[in-house]
């Protein structure tokens, strides 16, 4: 059963350009490190600057997370403290997600909370394509979760995303996403109607953006 709360989808966007998490440049694009030209740039690690904000991302989370999970697990590095503060006001066993084993020790790449056997939510903060967090639910997964969901704060909407968790059969939500920012950018007179065209359309089809 999920937890009931309300919809947190347009309060949270409205967060992420209030704490300036996520910036906007139709026509001045952002340069991601693959080279595809962007007209979003999202940060939002910037968000654990603002505790009230926090607490509202956090409450948007938990929306979104089945009742009967039984460890939140963060996916290193940015999703470790969204998962420590959900774990937290849930009373849930913590568990983070190195991107690779340690080097030396127990060789160990899950810290904190034993997955095995148990009903696991892994954290991320934001999904793009969906790989990183894919990698890490392949990670608990090895280690003998019983199931696996992924929830973020916020998923640009791309098909590769939708495509990636449905082959790996896993069920990804995020609090908020590309189009409502897009639309509450849009109301607030922050893009116009061709500004907004051309953002939601590079979500569609990234690689061949053209400002």
């Amino acid at each position: 059963m999920m937890l009931v709360s309300k919809d947190y989808k347009v309060e949270i966007a409205n967060i992420l350009l209030d704490t300036k998490a996520v910036k906007i440049n139709v026509s001045e694009p952002f340069t991601f490190a693959s080279g595809i030209k962007s007209p979003i740039y999202c940060d939002n690690r910037v968000i654990l600057g603002f505790p009230d904000a926090c607490d509202v991302i956090v409450d948007g989370y938990i929306s979104l997370i089945e009742s009967d999970v039984e460890v939140i697990a963060g996916v290193a590095t940015a999703g470790i403290p969204w998962a420590a503060f959900i774990a937290a006001k849930m009373k849930k066993p913590l568990a983070y997600i190195r991107n690779k084993p340690k080097e030396h020790g127990a060789g160990k790449q899950i810290e904190g909370a034993d997955v095995k056997g148990k009903n696991v939510v892994i954290i991320e903060d934001l999904i793009s394509t969906g790989k990183s967090s894919l990698v890490a639910v392949n990670v608990v997964k090895a280690e003998g979760a019983k199931s696996i969901d992924v929830r973020s704060i916020f998923s640009y909407g791309f098909e590769d995303a939708k495509h990636n968790f449905a082959e790996a059969e896993v069920e990804f939500k995020s609090i908020s996403n590309f189009a409502i920012l897009i639309n509450v950018l849009k109301e607030k007179k922050y893009l116009s109607d061709k500004e907004s065209e051309i953002a939601l359309n590079w979500s569609k089809d990234p690689k061949s953006f053209k400002n």
